[in-house]
């Protein structure tokens, strides 16, 4: 019975928890802290959205109840503001890597496909593989500017999305905000 008992936890375990080949894990649990925090956004910014996403806040692929989580800031501006009003991040676990790759890539599938005009962007050095977009909208001082930056790690994917006035927003002021956010995923991973 003990030993039953104990194999029906080592099952439910692995089942909630990010593997890769080195053997870490993160548990579904862990997810809150692995979007961008209030000191990673600086005081400018008040977090106004936080907690396990549902409904429209998933991305196509992630299973119903959803295994993610989401943060979301925003800041007062003018088209002077340098840098982003507004930023999400989102993270999401899957059952396996390949889930997650599909996911990435019904995400790319999405932006390419849209009425929107998205320019695909270059995006490095953030996990096993990443895409960007950008868009831009409007006219004059109050044209708006949009980025996406999407990547995988293991049988996770995360995202930042930011937008602000256009000129003063760009894809770097994404990648920042990226890069932080996957260094989170990988300090939780190692």
């Amino acid at each position: 019975m003990r030993v039953a008992s104990l194999l029906v936890v080592l099952l439910v375990a692995a089942g909630c928890s990010l593997s890769d080949d080195s053997g870490a894990t993160i548990d579904f649990a862990q997810l809150q802290r692995l979007v961008l925090q209030p000191g990673d956004v600086g005081p400018a910014f008040t977090r106004f959205d936080e907690g396990r996403q549902g409904g429209v806040d998933l991305p196509a692929g992630v299973p119903p109840g959803g295994e993610g989580w989401k943060a979301r800031y925003r800041r007062p501006g003018t088209p002077a503001t340098e840098g982003p009003l507004v930023i999400a991040s989102l993270v999401n676990r899957f059952p396996s890597a390949e889930d997650a790759d599909e996911q990435l890539e019904a995400r790319r599938s999405d932006l390419e496909g849209s009425d929107i005009a998205w320019r695909e962007e270059p995006a490095t050095g953030l996990g096993e593989e990443a895409v960007a977009f950008t868009h831009e909208e409007g006219s004059g001082a109050a044209r708006v500017g949009f980025a996406v930056v999407a990547w995988r790690r293991a049988n996770i994917t995360a995202s930042i999305e930011v937008n602000g006035f256009a000129g003063n927003l760009g894809l770097e002021d994404a990648l920042e905000l990226a890069r932080k956010q996957a260094a989170r995923i990988d300090e939780a991973a190692s």
